[in-house]
């Protein structure tokens, strides 16, 4: 009888002993949860952080810098976005609707016109050699110049917005000046802007004025 009230002892206080410990477990456990969730909510704060620091970083909100070397231009109202180098400012050309040009060298520069038009597509006027052999010879080059187109190319943006480069060169008496000319239509608008220097100066601005032109965006 002893043995067997020993036997019942021990197992009582076994029980007891098992029910502190699932007791603590349960303490413990929320504590654990809490901890996670509040490393995880923590781990969330620091991704979106990040994610809104770099969107601000590169959203446009007018001129600022968008990447090292260049600074970014956005009309909302005309719908029209490209970069341009840093250091280069802005004029007020009349017939014009954005000039950028370098304070040093004349010739650097990049001007963007918009016209009205009645056409819906750059093809309605003709593949991208029939455009820029046209817009050179009749509207980009000064009068009594010499003009010269090197190459042409096409692309389309995300929003299936179809966009004609070209790449030429024009000479007068005073001056060579290299250039590159992008165009699109959209809304009833033409677009046109052109990015040069003079031809003393394209081996180091060329990539730069590239940037330029391939940069350049329209939104509607």
């Amino acid at each position: 009888m002893a043995s067997v009230a020993t036997q019942s002892t021990a197992l009582v206080q076994q029980r007891v002993a098992a029910k502190k410990v699932t007791r603590s477990a349960r303490a413990v456990a929320p504590v654990r949860a809490a901890a996670s969730n509040d490393a995880g909510s923590t781990r969330r704060q620091a991704v979106l952080s990040g994610i809104a620091a770099a969107g601000a970083a590169l959203a446009p909100a007018g001129p600022a810098l968008a990447l090292s070397g260049f600074s970014v231009v956005k009309d909302t109202r005309k719908g029209f976005q490209f970069y341009y180098p840093v250091g280069w400012q802005e004029i007020s050309v009349d017939g014009q609707d954005a000039v950028y040009k370098d304070v040093i060298e004349p010739l650097e520069s990049a001007a963007l016109n918009i016209y009205p038009t009645t056409r819906e597509s750059l093809t309605e006027i003709g593949n991208p050699d029939e455009v820029a052999k046209t817009l050179v010879a009749k509207a980009l080059a000064t009068p009594n110049s010499q003009a010269k187109v090197l190459k042409t190319a096409q692309r389309k943006d995300k929003e299936g917005h179809l966009y004609y480069a070209f790449e030429y060169v024009t000479k007068t008496n005073s001056y060579e000046r290299h250039a590159l000319t992008i165009v699109t239509i959209t809304q009833g608008q033409f677009y046109t802007l052109t990015a040069g220097s003079s031809e003393r100066r394209w081996e180091k601005m060329g990539k730069r004025l590239q940037t330029v032109i391939d940069s350049f965006n329209v939104y509607y």
